[in-house]
């Protein structure tokens, strides 16, 4: 099945943020670290990094928003997500 090429830039972003979270968490690393806070900054990071994204940073060419399908409504009005995930995830 081919993909339209907004999903194509979408997985490409996706891939990009991987790519960065686990460079990143790999320079970081310590033998003695905490395997569980390492984890959770791997997804701390790259949670936030997929909200920037949709939240229109990062790719001109991928502009997205999340839609409530209940009542139609964007999650997006009135906050930036990515802002909001350090209210509520653990960094």
């Amino acid at each position: 099945m081919d993909i339209k090429p907004v999903q194509e830039e979408f997985f490409k972003s996706l891939n990009e943020i991987q790519d960065r979270v686990v460079n990143i968490a790999l320079c970081n690393y310590k033998k003695d670290d905490d395997f569980k806070n390492i984890l959770y900054d791997i997804t701390f990071e790259t949670i936030c990094d997929v909200m920037t994204l949709i939240d229109g940073y990062g790719n001109d060419n991928v502009q997205l928003d999340l839609i409530d399908r209940k009542s139609g409504e964007s999650l997006r009005t009135g906050i930036e997500l990515h802002d909001k995930c350090v209210d509520y995830l653990k960094s």
